[in-house]
């Protein structure tokens, strides 16, 4: 069953990823950039546009360059299999440092199903379609922080070189997404050590001689484009990796972090609180008696062997350090709450690993954590019905997905209610071998079926080879708001944003004598009034209006074709 269990996570990474274009969520901008400077030789500032783009440093853009690159030699021009392939081998390279760390901290077991807990979330696959610059962040940040989690939690190792290690790792992450990813974990010890009142802790993780480092690391790139970019730089520089995004209002911030974990997590979320609760657990001393409730205060060390007393202290003081580095991890999304959905995924190997120590314990006495596993089951059919009915409506309204939509509806409902079932019958660790499957399952149905008949909504790449086929090869396409990334990525037409008016589409016609205009579908009857002349449609995406028109014909006159 385990291995089972372990396909589905490895099939949510990688299915369908050759079936879509670039998104616009963030994945055309990195492939347009990663072009750019290809063909600029452009090394230092990312270019987008022609124009310097200051959203994340420009060593984030070296896996995509990298697929670019592969791509253009296996003749696979414009296609995102091997970009989205690398991002999915870097989400499953997250998903096995989970399991080291959680081995290392709570036994293989716990290990295992964290990173099963981690692969069968929604936030790891989605990060990984859609923003590949925080899965090498949260891959580098947990390296750094794993690292570090050793000589806090367990004093009797210095260990050197592990430090020296995560602070290597932490400067990679400074380097490819910038300050508050590769500053997170340590937010982490310091949170930590604050809460434990133990100044120790925090020395022992020397957090002055690691900054150094970073900072040394970091100082050529950051201070040639402060050289370069001055103080505009600096401003945008304390947002990365996303630093394009204008933030919403400030007290959106925490709020937005908190939903995003939820979000993220699903549909683990139901479990995670009952796992944090069960970090102050000290699980081996509880009481056996039927119906004791589980021990939270520690035993008598003099009363209980050294060794079983060390290992649970261990284990409980690593667990309180994963809820610290959870914590530590959505300060950025507090801040900065421009942050995208996929800014969560740094706290999600915390939570897995919360969540796999207490399955880990399902395992070993499931009558004794049968009624939280209860009451998550509860909370996840809940949800899960909740999502189903919202999967329906939406298949009312979306046409094009319509019979896909009410077939992920169809996986999702049963797989929600499932672990309910089985805590009915009386297997805690049936219901929670069951919580993988919603995502397991239903993942591969949204990317295979789902995704690809809502394409239109996700990219405008339907409108921009239409207008490659369709005009004549030099013809301008005007566009009354800024193009989409997609649109800038497929089109091989110049973009020019202009008003909708006849006059000003006279300098943009083509070799047939006509001007193609696109504009969003919300916008069609407001264009069609402003031109004041015939307007032909050739193409409607829910995206985007591709239309073309004679700016000289008069207002109800048919257009003349050439």
């Amino acid at each position: 069953m385990f291995v089972v269990l372990a396909a589905l996570g490895v099939i949510a990474l990688f299915a369908g990823l050759d079936l879509v274009g670039f998104t616009d969520a963030r994945e055309a901008r990195d492939a347009r950039v990663a072009h750019e400077l290809i063909a600029n030789r452009e090394w230092l500032t990312p270019v987008y546009g022609s124009d310097a783009l200051l959203e994340k440093p420009i060593l984030a853009y070296v896996p995509e360059v990298v697929a670019t690159l592969a791509s253009r030699a296996e003749s696979l021009r414009d296609s995102p299999a091997r970009s989205r392939q690398i991002r999915a081998v870097a989400a499953l390279l997250l998903i096995v440092i989970t399991a080291s760390i959680a081995s290392k901290h709570f036994g293989r077991r716990a290990g295992g199903w964290s990173a099963l807990v981690l692969a069968s979330t929604l936030g790891l696959p989605f990060a990984s379609r859609t923003d590949g610059t925080q899965i090498w962040a949260a891959l580098f940040g947990w390296l750094g922080c794993g690292a570090l989690a050793g000589p806090v939690v367990n004093p009797e190792r210095p260990g050197t070189a592990r430090l020296l290690f995560g602070y290597l790792a932490l400067a990679a992450a400074l380097v490819v997404a910038g300050p508050m990813p590769a500053l997170w974990p340590l937010g982490a010890v310091v949170l930590y050590a604050s809460l434990a009142r133990d100044r120790r802790l925090l020395a022992r993780a020397r957090p002055l001689a690691g900054l150094a480092l970073m900072i040394g690391i970091a100082t050529p790139w950051y201070g040639a484009m402060l050289d370069l970019h001055g103080a505009r730089f600096l401003a945008h520089a304390a947002w990365f990796p996303y630093a394009a995004d204008a933030p919403r209002a400030w007290y959106l911030g925490p709020l937005l972090a908190l939903s995003f974990l939820v979000i993220s997590c699903h549909p683990w979320s139901s479990l995670v609180p009952e796992a944090m609760l069960h970090a102050a657990t000290w699980w081996r001393f509880a009481p056996r008696r039927a119906g004791a409730p589980l021990a939270a205060d520690p035993p008598d060390p003099a009363a209980s062997d050294d060794s079983a007393f060390e290992r649970e202290r261990r284990e409980e003081s690593a667990a309180h350090f994963f809820i610290a580095a959870m914590v530590a991890s959505l300060i950025p999304i507090a801040l900065h709450s421009g942050s995208p959905l996929s800014a969560a995924l740094p706290a999600l190997p915390a939570a897995a690993m919360l969540c796999g120590r207490l399955i880990d314990h399902v395992f070993e006495d499931p009558a004794r954590l049968a009624r939280p596993i209860s009451r998550a089951a509860r909370m996840m059919a809940l949800v899960g019905s909740a999502a189903t009915l919202l999967i329906f409506v939406a298949s009312r309204r979306i046409p094009e997905a319509s019979a896909e939509l009410r077939l992920l509806a169809a996986v999702t409902f049963p797989t929600s209610w499932l672990p309910l079932l089985a805590t009915w019958r009386g297997s805690p660790r049936l219901a929670a071998a069951f919580m993988t499957l919603p995502i397991g399952l239903g993942m591969p149905v949204a990317t295979l079926f789902v995704v690809p008949e809502m394409e239109g909504y996700l990219n405008a790449r339907a409108v921009a080879l239409t207008m490659n086929q369709q005009s004549p090869p030099l013809s301008p396409l005007a566009l009354i708001e800024p193009p989409p990334p997609s649109l800038k990525f497929y089109a091989r037409r110049n973009l020019v944003v202009t008003a909708p008016r006849a006059a000003a589409l006279q300098d943009l016609r083509g070799t047939d004598g006509l001007a193609w205009i696109a504009f969003p579908p919300a916008r069609e009857s407001e264009t069609a009034r402003t031109l004041g002349v015939p307007l032909e449609i050739v193409i409607r995406s829910p995206s985007l209006v591709l239309a073309r028109v004679n700016p000289a014909a008069p207002l109800g006159e048919p257009m003349s074709m050439r």
